[in-house]
């Protein structure tokens, strides 16, 4: 009924082709093109075997603190009240929005043996930089997200009521968490292992309860969720132990009496006044249920079981200090140490490292490149959320895959295959050459690997969301008269403004702090075609650490100010959907509507 399926999918299909596939299979006829010997020889030489155990190692180790910690940080943000909270959980965040280059200079500015940390560690014989534990390190940093904001929204669309019976049976908080929560949030938090564990080997997991709340499965479990495992009652001996009116708690404290009377009646009619309350319960009905009868009781014990589903005061404060202290060295830290060590020398040289030519240079290049690939990718990723969101067809699930495929896709070799396409031994580079027409080495190869890079981004956040809404309202909409663009301009685009605005944010923070494929097809031209994480480089490898720091500074503050806007968004958007919620509903007038219609 929608209008706009062909147009969609057939630019969802035409950008795909030119920016992904086409590329993707230069790389695939150039590895025909090998023997099988030399093929073999080349993927188990020592060196590569040396980088595989390298590789997946320290990917593992650092998967597993990961996964330790990054669950303590989202049970912290999501239960517990502390000062700054709002802050830390906006934090998590900065490894997504921090180039990698720049986290790299700071963590050895940290590791280094004259930096903050190794300064007293090697003395002891540690050693971190520049060793397989500072590659470790490094994959902690970068893989911590990935479990927070997969754990978090699983944790914070938990249902209490289901760990007040388990109190009010008697299980304990550790037995609550093994038996009732941990089934509950294994799969979210397998799948963050997997996304920190692959991030570095660059193996994305699709669709598998990754950013999916609760209410999207409605009223039904999500497939891949274990039932809870049962909770023995402790010290009761197996006996029931009285009737149900004075052991279970209530979880709700409007409920009457009466709810809490019905088990005893059905065990016990004989016990019940008229009134419906047990004569097992000691004192006169007053004293038992107070001037409003039942429900002070009631409201009573739903306070006693809520305050009894959260930890003992030393536990959260414990948890709370923990939590804070691994962010503290590994997010504050190197955050603070690209600001230190770019003011060591004085604000004037500060500025004196801004004011190169080279400098300004490639940030007016970043600019340019964030300024063509963002626009471009937000234009896509409309068009792809659209035609999949909105529409049933063949090969749609095949079509999703497609667009998770630059995820999958090392940065260094996204770089590489539009050499393989564009370069002088490249399918189009006698070509190029003969018309005079430079894509690698030059600002448009710095610009398509830019793209193909953050390819999926604007996409990615939208289609979910755009599942999620359906299609009622734009198809009230076109039964209203409303063309196709009337129907987005005003129906679909203000449902889908907070998830675009994200996207937007996460797309332009990425194309900003691209390193390896902009590395691979820049040449590293000076003034030319060097980018900020490039100079950033050149400059580090230089033994100029203050211009290093100084430029690098440049990305942390766009990194923060990346976050600030997206903690904007994302409180604006809580504060829209709060305010709808207590927004009373509307009743229909039964007077004539001035224009004599219908009802007003």
């Amino acid at each position: 009924m929608l209008p706009g399926f062909n147009l969609t999918l057939g630019y969802t299909l035409f950008y795909l082709s030119i920016i992904v596939l086409i590329p993707l299979s230069a790389l695939v006829f150039k590895t025909f093109t090998l023997s099988w010997e030399q093929f073999w020889v080349a993927v188990t030489s020592p060196r590569v075997l040396a980088s595989y155990r390298l590789t997946f190692g320290a990917s593992l180790i650092a998967a597993l603190v990961n996964l330790v910690f990054g669950l303590v940080v989202a049970w912290v943000l999501v239960r517990y009240k502390f000062p700054g909270k709002k802050i830390v959980d906006a934090l998590v965040d900065l490894p997504f929005a921090l180039p990698t280059a720049v986290a790299g200079i700071s963590l050895t500015a940290l590791l280094a043996g004259n930096g903050w940390i190794g300064q007293y560690l090697e003395p002891m014989g540690i050693k971190l930089a520049f060793t397989p534990a500072g590659v470790v390190i490094a994959l902690i940093f970068i893989g911590l997200p990935f479990v927070v904001r997969t754990v978090q929204p699983v944790l914070e669309d938990a249902e209490k009521e289901l760990e007040e019976a388990a109190t009010s049976l008697g299980a304990t908080r550790l037995q609550i968490f093994t038996k009732v929560i941990l089934p509950h949030i294994a799969p979210a938090l397998l799948t963050g292992f997997a996304m920190a564990f692959a991030r570095d080997w660059r193996i994305r997991l699709r669709n598998f309860h990754c950013r999916q709340h609760a209410h999207d499965f409605r009223d039904h479990t999500a497939d891949h969720h274990r039932q809870a495992g049962a909770i023995r009652l402790r010290r009761r001996h197996r006996r029931g132990g009285g009737d149900a009116g004075d052991f279970i708690h209530l979880a709700a404290a409007h409920q009457c009496v009466a709810s809490l009377a019905a088990p005893v009646m059905r065990e016990h009619p004989h016990e019940l006044d008229v009134r419906g309350t047990s004569r097992r319960s000691a004192g006169p009905p007053q004293a038992r249920h107070g001037p409003l009868g039942g429900q002070r009781t009631c409201a009573a014990k739903s306070v006693e079981a809520r305050s009894s589903t959260t930890e003992a005061p030393w536990v959260r404060y414990t948890l709370i200090g923990i939590a804070l202290v691994f962010l503290f060295f590994f997010l504050v830290l190197p955050l603070a140490a690209v600001f230190t060590e770019a003011l060591r020398k004085g604000f004037g040289a500060y500025l004196t490292a801004l004011q190169e030519p080279d400098a300004w240079s490639a940030i007016k290049l970043t600019l340019i490149a964030a300024a063509i690939a963002v626009p471009l990718n937000l234009v896509f990723g409309v068009a792809a959320a659209w035609a999949i969101a909105k529409y049933e067809f063949w090969g749609k699930s095949f079509l999703t895959t497609l667009v998770d495929l630059p995820f999958s896709v090392s940065p260094v070799v996204a770089g590489l295959i539009y050499v393989l396409l564009f370069g002088a031994q490249g399918w189009f580079g006698p070509w190029l050459q003969a018309h005079d027409i430079k894509i690698i080495f030059a600002v448009p190869g710095i610009v398509l690997a830019t793209v193909f890079v953050t390819f999926p981004f604007i996409a990615r956040e939208l289609i979910p969301l755009m599942q999620a809404q359906g299609n009622d309202e734009e198809q009230a909409a076109i039964v209203l008269g409303a063309s196709g663009w009337q129907t987005f301009w005003y129906v679909t685009l203000p449902n889908i403004k907070w998830g675009l605005i994200y996207g937007v944010i996460l797309c332009n923070a990425r194309a900003m702090g691209e390193f390896g494929a902009v590395s691979v097809v820049s040449g590293h031209i000076r003034g030319q075609t060097n980018t900020l994480p490039l100079h950033v480089e050149i400059l580090y490898n230089e033994y100029q650490s203050v211009a290093a720091f100084a430029v690098a500074s440049l990305l942390a503050i766009l990194a923060l100010v990346t976050l600030a806007i997206k903690s904007a968004a994302e409180w604006r958007h809580e504060a829209e959907m709060k305010a709808a919620a207590d927004l009373p509903p509307e009743r229909p007038s039964l007077v004539p509507s001035p224009s004599g219609r219908g009802l007003g």
